[in-house]
């Protein structure tokens, strides 16, 4: 009997030793999904608009950025952006050439494990090591921060404000669906591509009471954003040419005068006014409406 529990003994072993040794060389998650997402987004990208440089690569392409690098006075390349044209690159900065560029790889923000993108974590690209962080919104603003008013004159405005948006400050849910709490709640994190509207609200948009039952008559011609904007941006047509839209604009003023361009407000009220277009003598000529879609009585004589 003791010779049999010996050799049981020794067939237990062997198992559990094979079994380690399977366990051992299983093959790696086959992650190319998210190596041609990636790189079909602007993460992986050389992009002039985005200023090449050893000063913006703090978060274009952390692992090319500079902590010595200065801004400079225009003419720079932070102030004149031409893509498709010569980079005019100040003084205190230089420029990276595209075969120098890392971009943001899957180190800056996940810890690698024999080449294969763990857990989230932010790569700090003065220390190269990992600083944990709590959500992905927390990894994002990283580099989406707004750091303008600082006394060198040199901060950026690229932080992405909900403000107060019906995604975050309503009520309860909308049947069991909870509301975006994430920027990934939204946006594919290695295409940063959004959801659009309709791929969670398909049946609230086709309900007869939608914008007062115009909706079907606005809705090749109207985004919903321009509609459902909170954050007090302009509304009008898109400013190219050949999109036939109304949408959010911003105009600013550059060196060669002002520009208007199509931007995405993040911020979502519920209810619209449907006055901030259709007012008395609107530009567009529009029907004149209330703040709730009704044609205003004309004035008695």
């Amino acid at each position: 009997m003791e010779l049999i529990s010996r050799k049981k003994l020794l067939l237990i072993g062997a198992f559990i030793l094979l079994l380690l040794i399977v366990s051992g060389c299983q093959a790696p998650p086959d992650q190319t999904e998210f190596h041609v997402a990636w790189e079909s987004g602007p993460h992986s990208t050389y992009d002039q608009g985005h200023g090449p440089n050893d000063w913006c690569a703090r978060c274009h392409s952390p692992q090319n950025w500079n902590p010595e690098a200065t801004v400079g006075t225009p003419p720079n390349c932070v102030s004149c952006k031409f893509p498709g044209q010569d980079m005019t690159v100040g003084d205190g900065n230089v420029l990276i050439e595209e075969a120098d560029w890392v971009a943001i790889p899957c180190a800056s923000c996940h810890v690698m494990e024999d080449d294969i993108a763990a857990e989230v974590s932010w790569l700090n690209p003065i220390s190269m090591e990992y600083v944990a962080v709590n959500t992905t919104t927390e990894l994002c603003e990283k580099c989406h921060v707004t750091t303008t008013g600082n006394a060198f004159g040199s901060g950026v405005d690229h932080k992405i404000t909900l403000g107060g948006s019906a995604h975050l400050n309503y009520g309860g849910f909308m049947g069991e669906e909870a509301p975006p709490t994430y920027c990934t709640d939204c946006h594919d994190p290695h295409t940063t591509e959004p959801k659009q509207c309709v791929d969670c609200h398909a049946e609230d948009i086709e309900t007869d009471e939608h914008a007062y039952g115009a909706y079907g008559k606005m809705r090749d011609t109207v985004s919903c954003i321009a509609c459902h904007d909170a954050s007090g941006l302009d509304v009008g047509p898109h400013p190219a040419e050949d999109i036939d839209i109304w949408t959010t604009t911003l105009t600013e003023m550059g060196r060669s005068g002002p520009s208007t361009s199509a931007v995405i407000s993040h911020s979502i009220v519920h209810e619209v006014a449907c006055d901030r277009c259709h007012f008395e003598e609107n530009l567009w000529e529009l029907t004149v409406r209330t703040a709730d879609g009704e044609i205003p009585a004309p004035p008695e004589d």
